[in-house]
């Protein structure tokens, strides 16, 4: 009788077996986040693959701001209100301090290697401790504005030459000045290898970080099978993005090495440290990782903001006359505005922070994991949950900013002005984004260059003004890193004399 039993019948048993534990184990504790129902044993699987954070924010409207679904025995909970992260996230981070274990992304593609995706260990705070002593705080930043002012008068001359490349113009200039500031590498004019690698690593992430996107996040036996078995497609596809991340990690560094083998190698993010009187050999690993973290992460997600703020200029003309008199008014015309004239405009301050918050450009945080049992508004959190920040809900929360898909500046401008998109954009507690300063500084300068020096208006063929629509259908594309799909404007000096300002970068190149 028993010879009927096969080895997909004791899989399947075993599953079972497992998820009824989970769920009486969840059950006996409390009510769980409420949440759509998903199938008998196995939850819910269709899992969206883009705009999510929109769709998850959809599904908030009828659950509440907390809610959660399961997937093959593993809880899913979604957090869409800024008390809820708080609350979690900052107030009792030690409990969800420990990443999502996504075995494709981290030990089959390798990206446990990165800062971003590293458990909480002494590697991480090392890793972490670098980034602190060189991009840390303001003062500390200061010495980079050399480096980003001139790359972008770069950027702005060569939007100004040919304005229908701008997105290659925007991915140059971010590259460029994240490699020079990390590697003190200049980048070569056209096809450079560092930035294609950079460019390559990033598109994987971004391929990798689809939710239940693999099997083996949720059976990670899977792993052990032989690349050559059947359907292990996903072991073939991380033995090629593996190759990818190391090359990431270790060409540029051994370039900087060289350098300052030859006395030649200009102040930078490795060379510094590995310059410094307390630097020792065993730390060459966290050097590496913590460099490739913020040299692939940092490029694709200033690039994408800087994007989303021409497109925002474009859909609304208004703020950005409003803007350029501000600046003229306050730094004049002959001259173009430097770092020190950041606190003299607070308009130009409230439009970028409008920016950030109307075009989050990392939607979606990454997921973290429950390391014990916890409760949250009376409602259990198994030990294990992953836990989903959602930031787009929050930026478009009504509650928090009034008209939520319209560009106000103004509303920044008041006494008590709303939560600074900043507070949970770059992340949450100690998982707090290392790059957030030269993150804001580099989008700052590439702002304030552009609207001092150039004008945005639309063509025939722009998107209507006024409508930064969301989701399928929408401006923006459905990725991790959320760039604006392709639009048409047009970009112009503003004046002969910005023209001469613009130019005035070839004499100096000279």
């Amino acid at each position: 009788m028993f010879e009927s039993i096969n080895g997909l019948d004791v899989f399947v048993t075993v599953i079972a077996v497992y998820i009824v534990y989970r769920s009486y184990h969840s059950s006996s504790h409390g009510p769980l986040p409420p949440g759509p129902k998903g199938l008998p044993l196995i939850g819910n699987l269709d899992l969206p693959q883009t705009y999510f954070w929109t769709k998850y924010a959809e599904i908030g409207q009828t659950y509440g701001d907390i809610w959660s679904t399961s997937a093959l025995g593993r809880r899913f909970v979604i957090l869409n209100s800024r008390r809820h992260l708080i609350d979690m996230l900052e107030k009792r981070h030690a409990i969800y301090d420990d990443r999502h274990d996504v075995h494709m992304i981290t030990e089959i593609a390798g990206w446990n290697q990165a800062t971003v995706f590293m458990p909480p260990n002494a590697e991480w705070k090392d890793q972490r401790k670098h980034f602190s002593r060189m991009f840390g705080t303001r003062t500390l930043m200061a010495k980079w504005q050399d480096t980003q002012m001139w790359e972008t008068r770069r950027f702005v001359r060569n939007v100004m030459r040919k304005p229908e490349a701008l997105e290659d113009h925007i991915r140059y200039w971010a590259g460029a000045m994240i490699l020079k500031i990390v590697y003190g590498y200049d980048i070569k004019p056209g096809h450079d290898p560092l930035v294609e690698i950079v460019d390559e690593a990033m598109s994987q992430w971004i391929y990798l970080s689809r939710p239940g996107a693999y099997m083996v996040d949720f059976f990670p036996w899977l792993a052990y099978i032989p690349s050559w078995f059947p359907g292990a497609t996903f072991k073939r596809e991380g033995k090629k993005f593996r190759k990818t991340l190391d090359d990431l990690i270790h060409e540029p560094f051994k370039i900087v090495q060289a350098q300052m083998n030859q006395g030649t190698a200009p102040p930078s993010y490795v060379s510094n440290i590995l310059s410094a009187d307390d630097y020792t050999p065993d730390q060459e690993w966290s050097v590496k990782a913590s460099a490739a973290t913020v040299g692939a992460a940092g490029a694709d997600t200033t690039a994408t903001q800087v994007h989303g703020f021409f497109l925002v200029m474009l859909l609304w003309p208004d703020a950005q006359r409003k803007a350029q008199e501000e600046i003229d008014r306050v730094v004049g015309t002959d001259r173009l505005p430097t770092f020190s004239d950041r606190d003299r405009l607070p308009y130009v301050e409230a439009l970028l922070k409008e920016c950030l918050r109307l075009h989050t450009s990392v939607p979606i945080s990454g997921p973290r994991r429950a390391l014990q049992d916890d409760v949250q508004d009376g409602y259990f959190i198994p030990k294990g949950s992953l836990i989903q920040p959602n930031p787009w809900a929050i930026a478009h929360d009504p509650e928090l900013y009034p008209d939520p898909l319209n560009l106000v500046p103004e509303r920044w401008l008041v006494d008590d002005p709303p939560p600074h998109p900043r507070e949970y954009i770059f992340g949450f507690g100690r998982r707090i984004c290392p790059g957030m300063i030269m993150a804001d500084t580099s989008f700052w300068i590439a702002s304030v260059l552009t609207l001092a020096l150039l004008d945005i208006n639309p063509t025939k063929d722009s998107p209507k003004a006024g409508a930064f629509t969301h989701g399928e259908g929408g401006l923006l594309d459905g990725k991790t890193i959320c760039h604006p799909k392709p639009f048409s404007c047009s970009i112009t000096p503003r004046s002969r004399k910005a023209e001469e300002l613009i130019l005035a970068v070839e004499h100096e190149e000279a």
